[in-house]
């Protein structure tokens, strides 16, 4: 099995039982590797693994949600692309924010930087295209901002309600909502 294909497998696993809830042993059997298998990919243990799971979610969404951001054609267009894009990754709504799984106890003091650098870059590149409507800076920021509040909560109260309606709407609405309309 390829160190890609553990990867996967323990970002699986994080997602099913959280950074916090998921062992060495979770882990393991997840991958279908034993423990000294597991430090042999990942020496430093689960730090490691959480750091390659959030690592492969950065590349995927790098090729292939950011760049509808950049691509030709309005900004409508390309934030309902980036929110499609969304949606397949987070399976509709029913697979969990990772945002908020790594900020809880130990995984937050772990995380907490490369999460704010992360989605830092991801408001700014938002904000990009919705300064290109004519708002100020400022509010193009503010709405980007929001959005992913708003997005990040809806997939907290779908995993609450377990119903994916309250992400769908959200991701619907996704464009509309950053380029005030």
């Amino acid at each position: 099995m390829s160190r890609d294909e553990v990867v996967q497998r323990i970002l699986a696993e994080f997602r099913r039982s959280g950074y916090q809830g998921a062992t060495l042993a979770s882990l393991s059997e997840a991958t279908g590797l034993g423990k000294s298998s597991l430090y042999h990919y990942f020496p430093n243990g689960k730090a490691d693994m959480g750091e390659a799971a959030l690592q492969a979610v950065g590349i995927w969404l790098g090729e292939n949600v950011l760049p509808a951001l950049s691509e030709p054609g309005s900004p409508e267009k390309r934030l309902k692309k980036f929110s499609a894009g969304l949606s397949e990754f987070y399976a509709k709504g029913s697979k969990p924010c990772l945002t908020d799984l790594f900020t809880i106890g130990e995984a937050g003091e772990l995380y907490q930087q490369y999460l704010k650098q992360r989605l830092g870059g991801l408001i700014k590149a938002l904000a990009a295209v919705v300064a290109e409507t004519g708002v100020s800076a400022e509010e193009a920021g503010r709405r980007a901002e929001d959005a992913m509040i708003t997005l990040h909560g809806s997939l907290v109260v779908s995993r609450a309600l377990g119903s994916t309606a309250p992400f769908t709407r959200t991701m619907r609405n996704f464009p509309a909502v950053l380029l005030g309309q």
